[in-house]
Order: structure tokens, then C-alpha cells, then sequence
């Protein structure tokens, strides 16, 4: 008897081991899908054409050599227009201006001619000399100034040349064609157009506009023997000038001296 019961106990339970493991089972895959499992319900897209960004530039380049002219108003050999200036500052060319030699009274001019390019809807540019406030002078009665050029149209008239590093001379701004809603930078006018020559600080503070992404510029560079006294920057016997042998055989470097653009963001009329 004691066999037969051990037989219908093993009987018995093996179903429900089976019917719970098919539970188990059953349960597992049910918690599979509700949780680990995702279904897509609507959705919609579309194509949006798409655009090209392209990078501006910003670039200088020498067009002529320096070249060096006795503007000295009171010669009769002066009678050659300065590099691409107006003619309103007349002289002749100097061959080596390492053998000239400059006396009280005369004026020297160094001309610079480079192109400017600006392409871009939000550039600036500052022209500037760089090695102003480096500059090596030793010659006492010696006195800078400068004027700028675009083609023969004066843009500076004959200001004081700035020392300190980075004074800009003037700005430039590029073409406002192409920006859309957004508006022109310029200050004083636009090249060729509307600008306007100006004069002391208020030069180094003008933002003159590019009719084009580049533009010829003729940076004049001049160092008078004489301290000028009336602001027409001509020697005149009222000028002061050394006396006796004062400044004699000494020498000023112009050698470290550079025509600059360089970009800013805080400078023109949509800038703050």
C-alpha cells in the first residue's frame, strides 16, 4: 500500500509543476511586452532645403613698393605727384632715401599703395601702422603726420601721425550688397560715393564704406624738419625748426613700420 501512494503522489504532482512553469512563463513574456517594448503610433516629417555657410575674408597686399618723395613745399623740383595721392602734396622721387639726408625745413614723404579686401556682411576693419610705438627717433625737431587715399581721392587730410600701438588711421567696412536685412556700417560715406575727407581724431574714429570687397588705398606717411605752427602742415619762416647744430648726423628708422587691417567688433553704426 505504502508503494501505490508514493506512485499517485509523484503522479499528481507533476502536472501542476508544469502548469506553474507554463504560468511562470506565460507571466514573463506578458511583463516582456508591456514594458520592454515599444510601438509606433502616428508621425510625419518633411524635407526643408538646406544652405551653404560660407567664411568672408579679410586681406591686404602691397600693389607698389614703398616708394620716398622730397615734398618740400618750397622747391622748385617739386613737380611729381606722390604715388597715387591727388597732387595736392607735389615732389620728387627719392632713389635711395639711405643717402639722403634731410635738413631743417624739408619734408620727407613715404608712400604706401596695397589693396583691401573685405568680404563679409558684419566686418570692420582697422587700417593702422603697426610699429608706432616702437618707432626709433632720435632726431629731435622731427614732426609725423599722414593722409590716406582711395584711388586720388583724399579720405584723411594731413593729420598728426598717432604713437600708441594699434591707433587705427582710419576703418573700413565691407560692401553692405548682400547682408539683406541688415544695415550698412559706415559712418562717413561710402568710397568713390558719398565719403567725405576728415581730419584729426575724428579720422581715427571714421568708418568708411566699400562700394566693392576690395580697394586701393595710398597711405602717405610724412616726417617735416620743422614743428608746424598754423595746422597747414607747409613750411613757413614762422615754423620753428632746430637752431645751431642741434639733430646734426642723427637718424629716425622707419625700417619696423607696416600697413595693417585688422578686423574689430566695436567700432561701426550696428555695433555696440
Amino acid at each position: 500500500m505504502s508503494e501505490m501512494n508514493n506512485d499517485q503522489i509523484i503522479v499528481v504532482s507533476e502536472p501542476k509543476k508544469r502548469r506553474r512553469g507554463l504560468l511562470w512563463v506565460a507571466a514573463g513574456a506578458a511583463a516582456l511586452l508591456a514594458g520592454g517594448s515599444t510601438f509606433a503610433l502616428w508621425s510625419a516629417n518633411d524635407t526643408f532645403a538646406g544652405g551653404t555657410i560660407t567664411a568672408g575674408d579679410l586681406n591686404l597686399v602691397q600693389s607698389e613698393d614703398t616708394s620716398f618723395w622730397d615734398v618740400s613745399n618750397d622747391r622748385a623740383d617739386a613737380t611729381q605727384t606722390v604715388g597715387a595721392s591727388d597732387g595736392s602734396q607735389l615732389g620728387h622721387q627719392i632713389a635711395d632715401v639711405n643717402k639722403w639726408r634731410i635738413a631743417p625745413g624739408d619734408k620727407l614723404a613715404a608712400s604706401f599703395e596695397a589693396t583691401a579686401t573685405l568680404d563679409g556682411d558684419n566686418l570692420v576693419a582697422r587700417v593702422g601702422i603697426d610699429g608706432l610705438d616702437t618707432l626709433a627717433t632720435t632726431i629731435t625737431g622731427m614732426n609725423y603726420s599722414y593722409e590716406v587715399y582711395y584711388g586720388d581721392k583724399l579720405l584723411v587730410s594731413e593729420t598728426a601721425l598717432p604713437t600708441t600701438a594699434d591707433a587705427p588711421l582710419l576703418y573700413l567696412s565691407a560692401p553692405a550688397a548682400g547682408q539683406n536685412a541688415g544695415a550698412e556700417d559706415a559712418t562717413n560715406g561710402i568710397l568713390g560715393s558719398t565719403a567725405t575727407a576728415v581730419s584729426g581724431t575724428a579720422a581715427q574714429s571714421a568708418v568708411f564704406g566699400m562700394p566693392a570687397a576690395t580697394a586701393d588705398l595710398n597711405v602717405v606717411i610724412y616726417a617735416s624738419f620743422y614743428a608746424d605752427q598754423d595746422g597747414d602742415f607747409r613750411y613757413q619762416a614762422t615754423d620753428v625748426t632746430v637752431e645751431d647744430r642741434t639733430d646734426v648726423t642723427l637718424a629716425d628708422t622707419l625700417g619696423e613700420l607696416t600697413v595693417s587691417l585688422s578686423q574689430v567688433r566695436d567700432t561701426g553704426a550696428q555695433f555696440s
